[in-house]
């Protein structure tokens, strides 16, 4: 497949909201996550400003894979350099829980789950510098042909050149892809979707995990 890599351009964050949307789609869990699925509308504004963050955010870097013969977007990347987090002291006082309520249209005790996961692979590499997958996806009809892996090559390269790891918390269905560029799992979390579903729906474990390749 004939395709170059380039920077993300502002005039791309509409498409780039779409097909975020359209790689989501295929999660099991997002169909437990967004109420009333598909939600399209809740779940294309969503992620559109998760996009427009990403590409907002100074210490992010965005790619895109285009075809050449198309134009047409195939892949995308979000690539994040952090800085160790201090952790957190314990001071003997509880907490004062968030208040901020998550978007009407999403499943509050799931998504809560999902962010504590989130945070539990992240616990291994917050004492880290590091640069992070925040997203990365292929359209169906052009993976196999070695986007994906020229895509993260650009935070291998990153991360060579820097001295510091790479890092990514992989949805269970990209972790064999991970797996095979040299990433290994550092922290995994588990979350049972049955509670969430009707019985026998055909719903069960889904796996976040934390995967870091090293230098």
């Amino acid at each position: 497949m004939d395709y170059t890599i380039e920077p993300v351009v502002e005039a791309d964050l509409p498409t780039l909201g779409n097909f975020l949307h359209s790689a989501k789609l295929a999660l099991s869990i997002n169909r437990l996550i967004f109420l009333n699925w598909p939600n399209d509308k809740l779940q294309i504004s969503l992620y559109s400003k998760a996009v427009k963050s990403g590409h907002e955010n100074p210490s992010a870097e965005c790619f895109k894979a285009v075809d050449n013969n198309t134009q047409e977007i195939i892949g995308y990347i979000v690539l994040g350099k952090k800085a160790p987090e201090e952790p957190e002291q314990d001071t003997g006082k509880e907490r004062d829980a968030p208040t901020q309520a998550p978007p009407e249209g999403l499943n509050p005790p799931l998504l809560a789950e999902v962010n504590g996961a989130v945070g539990g692979v992240l616990k291994t590499v917050q004492d880290k510098d590091r640069f992070e997958i925040t997203y990365m996806c292929v359209k169906p009809f052009a993976q196999r042909h070695g986007i994906g892996s020229k895509l993260v090559q650009l935070g291998f390269d990153r991360a060579r050149a820097a001295g510091i790891p790479l890092f990514v918390c992989a949805e269970a269905p990209s972790i064999p892809f991970f797996t095979a560029l040299g990433f290994k799992e550092t922290e995994h979390v588990d979350i049972e979707l049955r509670k969430y579903a009707p019985d026998n729906s055909g719903f069960g474990i889904f796996r976040l995990a934390g995967m870091i390749w090293h230098t």
